[in-house]
Formats: structure tokens, C-alpha cells, sequence
């Protein structure tokens, strides 16, 4: 398994690509309810409700958070997962997304804002089909943008 320090990455597009990803799987989130079979995820939202907060400024604070949070993501993918595979970038993107889609979203901040393993309280899957196809979205996306040398 190669490892590069934040040093030997691109961070120019760790950050493009986290800030993009971030951006655009927030608007997928959002625009998601309008598609059947998925429901309308606010990002921000979850992340005013992990944080316990009903300030106006919570919900800013929990996108914020959301892109930093993509940032150190791609970060990590960049310097730990991209180098140590020879797969095309968009298919390593992907599965990432994945992982973190069951891993941080599923099994960490849907519980904290009340909603279960993987929206298991909601009564049905659409909370989970939503998460995964959010991430996935990321995932490809972070894999398409990112250009640091092989």
C-alpha cells in the first residue's frame, strides 16, 4: 500500500475536487425528492441537527462543515486509496463514495439526527437508496476532477 503525505498530492485538486463534490452532492440531496423512489436530503440540516443547534446559523455552519468534511475526504482518497489502486480514478471515486455513504453517513450522522442506520426509522428504503446514489455522485465526481500524478 503506497502512501503520500498531503505534500506529495495535488492539493490544488483535492480541494477543487472536494469543494465541487461537496457542492454538487448537496444539490443532488436537495433536488432528490423530486425523483421517485428517492427523497429530498438536506445536508446542511443533518449537519445542524448532529450538531444540536436551531440557530439560523447552524444550517451554514452545517455546510460548511460538509464541505470541509469533502475536502478531508478527498484528502484521504488521494493520499491513501488513489495511489495504492491502478483502477480508473472514477471507479476508486465511486466505491469510496460508497463506503462513506454506509460508514459516516449511514452508521454515523443519520443515527445522530434521529434517523437510524442507513434511515432505518424512516419506515422504508428511501432514505438509503437516496444516501448511497448522494455518494455515489460524490464519489465519481471527486474521481473525474482529480488529477495528481500516478
Amino acid at each position: 500500500m503506497e502512501l503520500l503525505t498531503w505534500r506529495e498530492v495535488d492539493l490544488g485538486g483535492v480541494v477543487l475536487a472536494g469543494l465541487i463534490a461537496g457542492y454538487v452532492m448537496a444539490l443532488v440531496g436537495l433536488w432528490a425528492g423530486s425523483i421517485p423512489g428517492l427523497v429530498a436530503i438536506d445536508i446542511a440540516d443533518f449537519g445542524r441537527r448532529y450538531m444540536v443547534s436551531d440557530r439560523s446559523s447552524a444550517w451554514v455552519l452545517g455546510m460548511a462543515s460538509h464541505l470541509a468534511n469533502s475536502i478531508i475526504l478527498v484528502l484521504l482518497w488521494a493520499s491513501t486509496i488513489e495511489p495504492s489502486l491502478e483502477w480508473p480514478r472514477w471507479l476508486e471515486g465511486l466505491l469510496w463514495g460508497e463506503v462513506l455513504a454506509i460508514v459516516l453517513a449511514g452508521a454515523l450522522v443519520a443515527p445522530l439526527s434521529g434517523q437510524g442506520f442507513m434511515g432505518s426509522r424512516t419506515g422504508n428504503l428511501r432514505f438509503a437508496v437516496t444516501n448511497l446514489v448522494m455518494h455515489g455522485v460524490w464519489g465519481l465526481l471527486i474521481g473525474a476532477i482529480y488529477t495528481g500524478a500516478r
